[in-house]
């Protein structure tokens, strides 16, 4: 997923709350390995913690050129209709675009 993000330079693709839960999951498991001292607890938890907060660097990176991006695509899309906009005409079994 973050390959398509730099790629793309947009988040569109990747939910914020899913990474939140992510880095807030890691945070909670690592503490609680912390305060065991657990270090088979702690070293993959904190990993996932930065890796997390990776995810939450790159969406707040990118946040502002996907609201670009999305408005140039609606721009640019005006008058023409898209294959989610398609009116089915007819009986439902038999799919068409023609009335």
């Amino acid at each position: 997923m973050k390959k398509l993000v730099i790629k793309t330079k947009s988040v569109e693709y990747m939910p914020f709350f899913l990474s939140l839960a992510s880095f807030a999951n890691g945070i909670s498991w690592t503490s609680y390995a912390l305060i065991r001292f657990d270090p088979f607890i702690t070293a993959p938890n904190g990993m996932g913690s930065l890796l997390g907060l990776a995810q939450l660097l790159l969406y707040a990176t990118f946040y502002k050129s996907t609201k670009v991006q999305m408005a140039e695509r609606a721009q640019q899309g005006k008058g023409e209709l898209g294959l989610a906009e398609g009116v089915v005409y007819g009986d439902p079994k038999k799919i068409s675009t023609e009335p």
